[in-house]
């Protein structure tokens, strides 16, 4: 039987499976927010710019991904376990990342829109926006969940990399915290 401290790892020399999964999920969401930022800024009423909405998005998508993101890698690793679908592996992950960052973008990003766009004097985000957010959420959680099924395999040898990329997200987050704290103290 093995320890509740035990980790899977691709070999002994490797970093565990499961953190080098949720560093490549967290890459590929701060990809993900890049890409979807001037969506978000035009939703907004163009009441914020692009980067630095970026860097904000950065951050809820980093949190996500290093707490419940963890909860999801760990509950989908149990629940397939003795399951012999490799095939099919890759798949399960991206369907519980599309329902895991869906259900977190829906309650989180018009939220933090809102915080801002409301006291500069613009409308709260409409239904349609929401749910605009809620699908580019579910495909930025089903891509980078599916990235963080199938790429680990690869880079779980490369430490470095993989260090420099965790790192180089918590900074991206930090400095997402940053830009925000500043931006609400500067609307107070």
């Amino acid at each position: 039987m093995a320890g509740w401290l035990d980790v899977r790892r691709e070999s002994k020399e490797s970093l565990p499976t499961m953190l080098v999964q949720a560093v490549v999920i967290a890459v590929a969401l701060c990809a993900c927010e890049l890409v979807s930022a001037p969506i978000y800024v035009k939703m907004s009423g163009q009441r914020f710019n692009a980067l630095p909405w970026f860097l904000v998005a950065c951050l809820f998508a980093v949190a996500f991904t290093y707490t419940v993101g963890f909860v999801l890698l760990w509950a989908v690793e149990s629940l397939t376990d003795r399951l012999d679908i490799p095939k099919l592996l890759p798949f399960v992950y991206a369907a519980a990342g599309l329902i895991g960052f869906a259900a977190w973008g829906c309650a989180v990003f018009p939220a933090v829109i809102d915080s801002v766009i409301m006291p500069a004097g613009g409308v709260a985000l409409t239904a349609s926006a929401k749910l605009g957010i809620g699908v580019n959420c579910a495909a930025a959680g089903l891509v980078s969940f599916f990235f963080g099924a199938i790429l680990p395999a690869r880079l779980s040898a490369r430490r470095g990399t993989v260090i420099a990329a965790g790192i180089a997200t918590i900074v991206l987050a930090v400095l997402g915290g940053v830009i925000y704290a500043m931006t609400l103290s500067a609307l107070s």
